[in-house]
């Protein structure tokens, strides 16, 4: 006779999964001896709205980040796949189609088990699954056992695992990031940084420098967030000396490689999800791609609609023909910042500081030669800028 799988659902909203998940999740499947933990983030649970609630996209990869730290865990988009409402019932019917063989455990909240009778059909709940929870706090045991016994007397099967009391809460988690606290022994080390490197749970409408740099080392290494920074400082120099605005100037030169570390597909991903249009020789030439990409991020993600900003980051690597002072600003100071020491930078330096149109021709020069000697495709926009600035400095134009 084959052996009876042991399989669990452990379901909600996880926005974001935190430890206290995990660990809830940890002691049942040694309790139980589970074959398989299965963590399925809902789409639009029925006692939630989804008005402020983050993507099915962003929940379900957290859930994969921290489910690595569970023994025989995985997690599913079964819900996330599913049209409407999330149904727990509906659900335990398609696992049971999944897993003909097994019995099925079913994990929730202290909050979720006392309210069950208001769930859709919860008799039919009770026969597909075990039902299981943990409590809150020390004063749940009780009004959990009473409401245990009321279960089983409609014939459920229940697990009451007593396990030691976390405060951790997703509500608490939003909270801390609102207010730029540490969770950092709230969720697991890669949710943490996936929150800062996707900008979730933040107040997009203010300027918070402190968030930035958080956001920068969760999506770069240290060699390119030095280098972000001190771009940074560079263009606030050169817009002071120049007349730019020198805060659009920090913002945008600290910004402006936010997506360089970023894979080349996820990049490509990311820019047709927004509907970017790519010329044949964009789409040809991944290099230019995270300067596009960057600043499609800065603009709709983090939602910075500056279009000064936006264009600087857009046309950091490339200049174009009809530059703002600030676009100058950010591609002079990327060629020019203090950790550079390629051959040629302290020359490009003492250009600096008499015009920025010299500095400019010299770094396109630079790069066009560079690529040239490649037998690269060069940008046209590199090429427009070029011709732009040698006849603004012979005086033709």
């Amino acid at each position: 006779m084959k052996k009876t799988r042991k399989i669990a659902m452990y379901g909600g909203s996880f926005d974001p999964i935190h430890t206290a998940h995990i660990n809830i999740a940890q002691a049942f499947v040694k309790k139980l001896k589970l074959d398989k933990l299965i963590f399925i983030p809902a789409a639009v649970p029925p006692h939630k709205t989804n008005d402020n609630m983050t993507s099915g996209e962003h929940r379900l990869e957290m859930c994969r980040l921290a489910a690595k730290n569970v023994k025989k865990a995985e997690v599913s988009d079964i819900e996330l796949r599913r049209e409407g409402k999330s149904y727990t019932v509906d659900t335990l019917r398609e696992l049971l189609e999944l897993y003909p063989d097994s019995e099925l455990y079913l994990i929730m909240g202290a909050d979720m088990f006392m309210t069950l009778l208001n769930w859709y059909k919860p008799e039919e709940i009770m026969q597909l699954a075990v039902i299981c929870t943990v409590p809150r706090n020390d004063d749940d045991i009780t009004v959990l056992s009473e409401m245990e016994e009321k279960y089983r007397a409609m014939g459920a099967k229940t697990v009451v695992l007593d396990l030691k009391k976390s405060a951790v809460s997703s509500t608490q988690i939003r909270q801390y990031l609102l207010e730029d606290k540490s969770i950092t022994k709230l969720v697991c080390e890669d949710v943490e940084r996936y929150i800062y490197a996707n900008y979730l749970y933040v107040n997009k409408a203010e300027i918070n420098y402190p968030r930035f740099h958080k956001v920068l080392k969760a999506r770069m290494g240290e060699k390119r967030y030095i280098h972000s920074c001190n771009v940074s400082e560079e263009a606030v120099r050169l817009a002071r000396l120049y007349g730019a605005d020198e805060e659009k100037a920090k913002l945008a030169g600290l910004l402006h490689d936010i997506t360089k570390e970023t894979p080349h597909g996820e990049q490509l991903a990311f820019m047709e999800s927004m509907n970017v249009p790519l010329s044949e020789l964009e789409r040809s030439c991944p290099k230019l791609w995270h300067a596009i990409s960057g600043s499609v991020f800065v603009k709709e993600v983090m939602e910075i609609a500056d279009e000064d900003i936006c264009n600087a980051i857009r046309y950091h690597t490339s200049g174009r023909a009809g530059m703002s002072l600030l676009e100058k600003c950010i591609f002079i100071a990327d060629f020019t910042s203090a950790e550079r020491n390629y051959s040629g930078v302290d020359e490009m330096r003492a250009l600096t500081a008499k015009s920025l149109e010299e500095a400019m021709r010299y770094g396109l020069s630079f790069s066009i030669s560079d690529l040239a000697q490649k037998n690269a495709a060069i940008d046209p926009n590199a090429v427009a800028c070029y011709n732009e600035i040698v006849l603004e400095l012979s005086g033709s134009k």
